[in-house]
């Protein structure tokens, strides 16, 4: 692949920006054209078990690994750089899912290479795609790349325990963690890509948001990549194959991305936010100048985490009346948990750490909800449609907190298994959009 090979392969997707947009807390699947740099990108990266491919897994665990960022940077750039000057950045969701191919095959390297390009693109005077706030987007390229790559993990998890069961009694056990994996994983991605589209509204907006990006999504995703490494070693994966020799180089490079991430300062991000963030009357929405890229999102709220929080009390609201297992009867266990926080009669004075864990699991469960009812009412998924993974988030939501269960969420679960057996035998992604890949 040479330094200037992608970037001519990729030039003839260039768009200009959608007239209509969607409000940040939706997750409309990526534009067509998206799609497309995406799949020529994978093309490019090639087979990543092949041994001769310099894109390979076998190649990137090599030391001179490092000789390929140029070449990497270069793929980057072109989708970095503003429509209006030759390239095709139009948002920071955007620019992560024309990228995922990369964030996929590997997890340290492809985000050194991304994040190079990123504040280069920065010092080149002109403020980078998001003119002031490159530091915000590079933190949040950490959370997006752990997605992309606890689902590759989780993928080789589900087709090992589909190969190894027909030979190994028992191993079906496994799919019901798989699928609580998988439910964690979307809960991941929807606070990842809701935090992305928070960076086109006012500064200032959607902070804490942002940061409990930063605290969540390498806390869960660890927890993914280790089910993965212990699913496969159970599978009969011998300690050298290569999928599992992958996934454990992952998951020890995870404390690396915590780190450039920056989620301990997320976490202070949200200690400092927290006793203030519901506003004077516990969830009053500030009005704020109107959004920075109006090209992007149409009408997005000026407070990100009390529009997050309102569909919280939306499902809370929804539904009978006792512990049913669907995303009510969770989200009633996580209101009272808010009241808490950042209710009127909150007694929180100085947030702790705890404290701004607790509420950056609130925030993930505001996003899944957020999502959920975004593809109900303005058309997604059927996968984000179901209320089957939107339960099972918030059950794991509620069990994280110590929160007394709402309902067993069996059904939820099933389906969950049934949604990655799926994906498993039609070759596509962890996504939120079940997207179509290569390798």
């Amino acid at each position: 692949m040479s330094a200037t090979g992608p970037r001519t392969l990729l030039r003839d997707e260039r768009t200009t920006a959608p007239a209509a947009a969607a409000p940040f807390h939706l997750a409309p699947p990526p534009s067509p054209a998206v799609v497309r740099r995406a799949r020529r990108l994978e093309t490019l990266l090639g087979d990543p078990s092949e041994r001769a491919n310099p894109y390979g897994h076998h190649a990137l665990a090599l030391p001179a690994a490092l000789r390929r960022l140029p070449a990497l940077s270069n793929i980057a750039e072109s989708e970095l750089r503003p429509v209006g000057r030759g390239g095709y950045f139009e948002g920071a969701d955007g620019l992560v899912a024309a990228l995922r191919p990369l964030f996929r095959r590997d997890l340290a390297l492809s985000h050194v290479a991304v994040t190079t390009a990123l504040f280069a693109a920065d010092a080149e005077g002109s403020g980078g795609p998001l003119p002031g706030r490159t530091v915000e987007l590079a933190r949040l390229l950490g959370p997006a790349a752990l997605c992309a790559a606890a689902g590759t993990a989780l993928r080789a998890a589900v087709r090992a325990v589909a190969e190894g069961e027909p030979r190994t009694p028992g191993l079906s056990r496994w799919r019901a963690s798989l699928a609580r994996s998988f439910a964690d994983l979307s809960a991941c991605e929807s606070l990842t890509t809701v935090a992305l589209r928070s960076l086109c509204l006012p500064p200032g907006t959607g902070r804490s948001l942002r940061a409990a990006a930063g605290c969540v999504v390498p806390a869960l995703a660890a927890e993914i990549l280790d089910e993965a490494v212990l699913t496969l070693g159970e599978s009969g994966q011998q300690p050298r194959s290569a999928a599992l020799k992958w996934c454990a180089k992952t998951a020890a490079e995870v404390p690396y991305i915590r780190e450039v991430a920056g989620s301990a300062d997320c976490r202070a991000e949200l200690m400092r936010e927290l006793p203030s963030s519901a506003g004077p009357a516990g969830g009053r929405v500030a009005e704020l100048p109107a959004p920075e890229c109006g090209s992007e999102l149409a009408g997005g709220p000026a407070d990100c985490e009390a529009e997050l929080l309102r569909a919280l009390d939306a499902a809370a609201a929804g539904g009978a009346a006792g512990p049913e297992p669907g995303p009510a009867g969770a989200a009633r266990r996580l209101l009272a948990e808010r009241r808490l926080l950042t209710g009127p009669g909150r007694t929180v004075v100085r947030a702790g750490a705890v404290a701004a864990e607790r509420y950056a699991q609130l925030l993930t469960a505001g996003a899944v909800l957020a999502v959920h009812r975004g593809a109900t009412t303005h058309g997604g998924s059927r996968y984000l449609a179901s209320e089957a993974w939107a339960t099972l988030a918030l059950s794991r939501a509620v069990q994280r907190l110590g929160l007394p269960t709402a309902g067993s969420p069996d059904t939820a679960q099933t389906d969950v298994e049934a949604e990655l057996d799926r994906r498993d035998r039609l070759g596509t992604d962890s996504d939120l959009y079940a997207t179509r890949i290569l390798w």
